[in-house]
Order: C-alpha cells, then structure tokens, then sequence
C-alpha cells in the first residue's frame, strides 16, 4: 500500500516526489519504535488493507505561532480494493482517539492539491483549509 501511495504522488507531482523505493519500507519500520508516533493498521481476514500514521509535535521556537501539541497526520493509505468501505474513516477515528490521549488540541495534515478524492474525504470528515503551500521552479 505504502508502493501504491507512493506511485500516485509520484505520478501526479514528480516535483516533490521520487518513484517508490525499498527505502519507503525502512522509513516506515523506523516509524514503529518512535515513541511519539502512532501507526495504525486495518486488516480484513488478516490481510492489511490500510493504515495510518501520525505524531504530536509542539512548537517551542516560533513565538508567532502556538505552542500546543497538535498530532500531525504523515500518510494514509487504504487499499485500492478496498477503498469505500468505511476503513478510511475507522483509521482516522483511531487517529483522533489517539491525539485526544496524547493531549492534542488539534489534528493537522497536508493533501496534495491532485488528490481530489483525498479533499473530499477530509471535508466529509470536518477538516478545513488552513493554508495553501505554493511553488515553482526556479528559472
């Protein structure tokens, strides 16, 4: 799944993203013995299909912004297969459930801006815009 997700950033924004790699799966099994992470799995007849990771960080250099600790949502995957079938949904329950006992005072996420499927989810889901993050090459 994490190949799949990898796939369609890559394929809609190779600016930001390089092709899927060997790399994604140490990154993502490092990601299971930090202590202020919390990865989650779905499994349907002990095959997984989808998970979600997250981590709380709190800001204690930038005096502009707040300095509560907000769980910051890293990837979401469900597998295609299964996509629309409420997983999507029962991960990011978990995920709340899990920033409210960390003592999180809001859950933050970026989407790209190809992913429409993406957007509508999260709006279902009650999350707002916050900001927009721009680029551009340099000429």
């Amino acid at each position: 799944m994490s190949h799949q997700l990898g796939l369609t950033h890559f394929d809609n924004a190779p600016e930001a993203f390089v092709q899927p790699s060997d790399a994604e799966k140490d990154f993502l099994l490092s990601a299971l013995y930090e202590t202020a992470r919390v990865f989650l799995v779905a499994e349907i007849d002990g095959d997984i299909v989808g998970f979600v990771t997250a981590k709380i960080t709190r800001n204690e250099s930038i005096p502009f912004l707040i300095s509560s600790p907000i769980c910051r949502v890293g990837s979401i995957v469900v597998d295609e297969a299964s996509k629309g079938s409420g997983i999507g949904r029962m991960l990011m329950s978990h995920c709340d459930d899990w920033a409210k006992a960390q003592g999180a005072e809001q859950i933050r996420l970026e989407v790209m801006s190809f992913n429409e499927d993406a957007e509508r989810f999260y709006k279902e889901l009650g999350y707002k815009d916050q900001s927009k993050t721009r680029w551009k090459p340099v000429e």
